[in-house]
């Protein structure tokens, strides 16, 4: 099983969020929107700046991935508002060894988040949505059954299939970001928080 390995000079060639959403050829104008909009409340800043080791967040991400493009700005801002944190992200298809070490894992979802100490010993995985959205997304997919049985003809290339649901998923873009705005935006917060809390009280012997 591959291992964790990521050097001072491989994190410099993680990408800040204003690189990211620079070098996006697809949802670039919605990344750019998001980020603008996200804020998070003064209890969730509270929070984070309480935390006082020093921690780097690594995000593997890909610019198609509606849960990015849904995640990645809250992710941002969680991380400017942690004083410990630093946070850079990882294009996917760029980085094979990374991809390799979290496939063996059976972490395939993005984003994937990887926390880890300020000498890149990963500590705590955060993957893809907050719990709170993969109830959402069954329900949205139990009221458009349609979607999955197109998803899963085999008569049709990838292509087609992507299509013939291009309307589907552009509605479900839609509702994802209503979603967030309506509360999954604090979702992937807390959670996300309360795995760095979690590491800082086992890293002090809490």
């Amino acid at each position: 099983m591959a291992e964790f390995v990521l050097h001072q000079e491989d994190w410099e060639k993680g990408l800040t969020m204003n690189a990211l959403m620079a070098g996006m050829t697809v949802n670039q104008a919605a990344m750019q929107r998001r980020y603008q909009l996200v804020r998070l409340t003064a209890e969730e800043k509270s929070r984070l700046e309480n935390l006082k080791i020093a921690r780097r967040i690594l995000v593997m991400t890909e610019e198609w991935c509606s849960d990015c493009l849904m995640n990645l700005p809250v992710l941002a801002r969680l991380a400017e508002s942690t004083p410990a944190a630093e946070i850079r992200f990882f294009i996917r298809k760029d980085w094979p060894e990374l991809r390799t070490y979290f496939n063996e894992r059976n972490i395939y979802s993005l984003p994937t988040v990887q926390i880890m100490d300020d000498a890149f010993v990963p500590l705590g995985v955060w993957v893809e949505r907050p719990q709170a959205a993969h109830q959402r997304l069954a329900q949205w997919k139990a009221e458009h059954p349609e979607v999955e049985r197109t998803r899963r003809r085999a008569d049709l290339t990838s292509d087609q299939k992507r299509e013939m649901l291009r309307e589907a998923s552009d509605q479900l873009l839609l509702e994802m970001e209503s979603w967030y705005n309506q509360g999954l935006q604090s979702e992937t917060v807390r959670e996300v928080t309360e795995v760095l809390e979690a590491l800082e009280k086992h890293a002090q012997g809490v």
